[in-house]
């Protein structure tokens, strides 16, 4: 095979998130193969336009004040298309690979349109492409979408295109022929546990650093397991299960075992001398009794602060106990809405108020703080529902609470509902949901949504007495920020008073 060289595009909101385990993984895959990588990553800019950070978090109260000078974490001012377009003429690659979220897949096309002179191709794969690949492949920049997992067929393109062969036929992608969309079959689901560990070796050492709970650590990200049991409509994980089941007969939640667990534990410690890990799982805790006492006993060789996000109906007396003994730092918990029906009934979350109210207990009588994780601005929802949400984390034990809008993502049950509400067109693409708001309803306008995300936290602590200067709050003009800035500093000053460690 002649040298081949990929391009990874990584569009990222400035700041967010540890590297990807995604990319990770394909550069070691990439690399095992001979196929040499490098990699452009929008984290690290200032620009603008970009989208998302933990400041817009620490602006709503969602997270205790930080300071990334702290680690020496600097962010660049040169222009992203300018540094993208000589990245390219540089590196001169004969692929560019991009991993996206729907909430940056703009950012992608801006990136993508700066180089469409180069007459490079662009494979595009990730969960938005999945399920909206007719939205990717309209753009005249992008050849193919991955549907699915992209380990193995990533490769295969790369072999293909180094030896001149055509890849159009090969599985998990999708192309667009004589102005239709083929689709090719689906492979069947990799052992997760055969994959190689992810290699994070393109990314700059400021990656690695991220605030927990007011402390800015280096921090590694951990997969234990792959996809998610349960069928809650705003998320995507269902509708992935689904294309697996229907087209593959199989079960796409895959766990990992401990061994290999303990394995990747070890290697990226030590590899990139971590303080902190963060286990990407969405559903952490849906292992079972044994799985949990090997993970304790795993762990405890380790000693590092970990972050791990769970449901309520998962958390014990027992669990919350034994994850404290092993340096459990936080753990998030998706409320997502206050009204047991509209959870149930919309949302198809099953568990009842009761059993977050009992959850959150149990973790803050085990020492463990919590992040309550809530969803506002759902398709016909009122401002009435949101003040459910608001009532019921008032009767929670918690240490920081998040209100995010709701972002109606392709290959979300919802997503359907708003079209068909129209409340957006099918081709909308939901941008981040650290800023602005998706919907603009006739009982809820995207102002509303927006100034109930920045207040929530306000209305989720403070004595009701101060609701009305809350209220006010909301507006985002000249005297609705000054009184922010003011109960802000309050809920500081006395919500945030205890060790951000």
């Amino acid at each position: 095979m002649k040298e081949f060289k990929v391009l990874f595009l990584y569009p990222n909101g400035k700041l967010m998130n540890p590297p990807p385990i995604s990319i990770g993984i394909f550069t070691a895959l990439l690399r095992q193969n001979g196929i040499e990588v490098d990699l452009f990553d929008t984290t690290l800019y200032s620009d603008p336009d970009s989208v998302g950070s933990d400041e817009a978090k620490e602006e709503s109260l969602m997270v205790r004040p930080f300071d990334y000078g702290e680690r020496e974490v600097k962010l660049r001012e040169s222009g992203m298309e300018h540094d993208f377009v000589d990245k390219v003429k540089t590196y001169q690659p004969d692929l560019i690979a991009v991993s996206v979220l729907e909430c940056l897949y703009q950012t992608a096309v801006s990136l993508l349109k700066a180089i469409e002179d180069s007459n490079i191709p662009a494979i595009v794969g990730g969960v938005f492409s999945t399920f909206a690949p007719e939205i990717v492949l309209s753009n005249k920049n992008v050849e193919v979408v991955c549907i699915g997992e992209g380990e193995e067929a990533l490769v295969e393109v790369c072999k293909r295109m180094s030896a001149g062969e055509d890849c159009s036929d090969v599985d998990n992608l999708c192309i667009m022929k004589d102005g239709k969309i083929v689709r090719n079959k689906m492979q069947s689901l990799i052992d997760i546990n055969n994959l190689p560990i992810a290699d994070y070796g393109l990314f700059e050492k400021e990656r690695f650093f991220r605030p927990m709970a007011g402390k800015v650590y280096r921090t590694i990200p951990i997969e234990t397991d792959r996809g998610c049991p349960y069928a809650c409509t705003f998320c995507n994980s269902p509708s992935t299960a689904k294309l697996y089941r229907e087209d593959n007969s199989e079960n796409f939640f895959r766990k990992k075992t401990m061994s290999r667990i303990r394995q990747e534990l070890e290697f990226l410690i030590e590899r990139w001398d971590a303080e902190y890990i963060y286990f990407t799982s969405d559903t952490f805790l849906s292992i079972n009794d044994a799985e949990f006492d090997k993970f304790i006993d795993i762990y405890s060789e380790f000693k590092l602060p970990f972050w791990l996000q769970s449901r309520a109906e998962a958390v014990t007396e027992y669990r919350a106990r034994k994850l404290k003994e092993i340096g459990c730092h936080r753990i998030s918990i998706g409320l997502e809405h206050g009204n047991n029906e509209f959870r149930k009934k919309v949302l198809k979350k099953k568990f009842d108020n009761e059993q977050m109210v009992i959850a959150s207990k149990i973790l803050a009588d085990a020492g463990i703080p919590l992040t309550i994780n809530n969803i506002i601005g759902f398709p016909d929802e009122t401002r009435e529902l949101i003040f459910d949400t608001i009532e019921l984390n008032r009767k929670l034990s918690y240490d920081t609470t998040a209100a995010f809008p709701y972002a109606p993502f392709h290959g979300t049950s919802l997503h359907r509902l708003c079209v068909d509400r129209g409340y957006i067109t099918e081709d909308f693409t939901s941008g981040s949901l650290n800023v602005g708001a998706s919907l603009d309803m006739p009982q809820l306008s995207r102002e509303e949504i927006k100034g109930l995300k920045r207040t929530f936290a306000l209305y989720t602590k403070m004595p009701k007495e101060d609701w009305s200067r809350i209220r006010r709050a909301e507006k985002f003009d000249e005297e609705g920020n000054r009184i922010f800035a003011e109960l802000k500093k309050d809920y500081q000053d006395k919500y945030f008073i205890k060790s951000k460690a």
